[in-house]
């Protein structure tokens, strides 16, 4: 799924300075106006005497109270002259509702993130054979976020304080399972061939990081909520994952030095895919992506600080940044599955060349067995091969953390 990325970068960009002069940040629940009207709607309306609200509204939990506070948001909105700043109630900007929905442009770019992601899941069975230990990894992240966005498009449709907490601690989650997923890949923690001993230590650590969190949030009454922590820690993890990306993606074009502690201790930044040094050997096409998505995502998260009245009451800066986000969900999909293969055909000697490419395989078998082949497209032999003695590796190089015995009747990894 190739994606111009130049060309979101500049439509972003160009978004960003025509929705920047719209940027206020004010409140109207408190002004007397909205307040006069607030009274005389519930003293009309709100009586028990009077009849109830729609039916489809109370069904989505609509109160009387919430259906004035709506109407005279707007009634107020609507007085608003030319050139006057906007302004918010209770925290939120007047958007015209769909039925009882009440940001459904949000719930609409939430609901194509999930289908994004849903799709990026089926091409990563598809594409990627059972075998590779990877693949458990990006399936699970997958419905990470497919979750996430169930969430987000809930709250958007009800803003709720218990929605509210579903929404955030979804999207916490995402971005502590796509932190995990980039420490273990770059760092070598789990290959598409073995699983090294601090794996499981790794994901202790940020399970115990996330859920102390979590309790933190907990700690605050319903309808409280620590935003500024909350938003520093997702901000923490974020460039955490960041920062190990785009380092990934130099060190394709800049050798890191070995850091050295004493004799017997020294640390360098790993291989992307060892054993080839990247410095000294052809870079695969892919390996500017995570520097070029981490930067088209960082400018599209400044639609989350120019807050600005929504347009039309119904496309406000935080729908437009998850419109951005499905074209960067379909660039990391596309590059998280294409690193996989690589690095599968890296370990087993053959640089990567048609591991699961092909997008129809042919003949392939129910739960990721052999493929048949093409016989112009080279393909990584599967470990069944391997193991029968039919095929061996093309390389002298072992896998990472393995010691290889090739025999003429079986070959193993050890």
């Amino acid at each position: 799924m190739p994606i111009s990325f130049s060309r979101l970068a500049i439509a972003l960009g160009i978004a960003s300075i025509i929705l920047l002069p719209f940027a206020y940040a004010s409140s109207g629940d408190r002004n007397p106006t909205f307040q006069h009207c607030l009274r005389g709607c519930a003293a009309t309306y709100c009586d028990p005497s009077q009849p109830p609200i729609a039916f489809y509204l109370r069904l989505f939990g609509w109160t009387c109270a919430e259906n004035c506070a709506y109407h005279c948001s707007h009634s107020f909105t609507d007085k608003i002259g030319p050139g006057s700043r906007y302004h918010q109630f209770y925290g939120k900007w007047a958007f015209y509702r769909l039925g009882p929905f009440q940001e459904p442009f949000s719930i609409i770019m939430s609901l194509g993130n999930l289908l994004v992601n849903l799709q990026g899941v089926s091409a990563v069975r598809r594409r990627i054979r059972s075998e590779n230990k990877l693949r458990k990894w990006l399936v699970s992240l997958g419905f990470v976020q497919v979750n996430t966005w169930i969430w987000s498009a809930v709250f958007h449709a009800r803003d709720k304080p218990w929605t509210e907490r579903l929404d955030y601690f979804s999207a916490t989650l995402t971005i502590a399972f796509t932190l995990l997923y980039s420490i273990i890949r770059i760092l070598h923690f789990q290959t598409p061939l073995y699983t090294s001993r601090f794996l499981l230590p790794a994901c202790v650590a940020v399970a115990l990081l996330v859920l102390s969190h979590f309790k933190y949030i907990l700690s605050f009454p319903l309808g409280q909520f620590p935003y500024g922590y909350h938003t520093m820690f997702n901000l923490c993890l974020g460039l955490i994952h960041n920062l190990l990306w785009v380092l990934w993606s130099f060190s394709f074009r800049f050798p890191y030095p070995t850091l050295r502690f004493g004799r017997f201790l020294s640390l360098s930044f790993p291989y992307p895919y060892p054993p080839h040094n990247p410095y000294k050997n052809p870079s695969p096409k892919e390996s500017s992506t995570p520097a070029v998505l981490v930067g088209l995502t960082t400018l599209a998260m400044s639609l989350e600080l120019w807050d600005f009245a929504p347009l039309f009451r119904v496309i406000d800066a935080h729908s437009l940044w998850h419109t951005a986000t499905i074209p960067l969900t379909m660039g990391w999909w596309h590059f998280l599955m294409a690193d996989a293969l690589e690095l599968e055909g890296s370990l087993m000697g053959q640089g990567g060349m048609g591991v699961g490419l092909l997008e129809e395989p042919i003949g392939r078998r129910r739960g990721g067995g052999p493929l048949e082949r093409d016989a112009d497209m080279p393909m990584t032999p599967t470990f069944q091969e391997l193991d029968s003695g039919r095929v061996k590796l093309t390389s002298s190089s072992p896998s990472p953390g393995t010691r290889m015995r090739i025999s003429p009747k079986s070959s193993e990894f050890k």
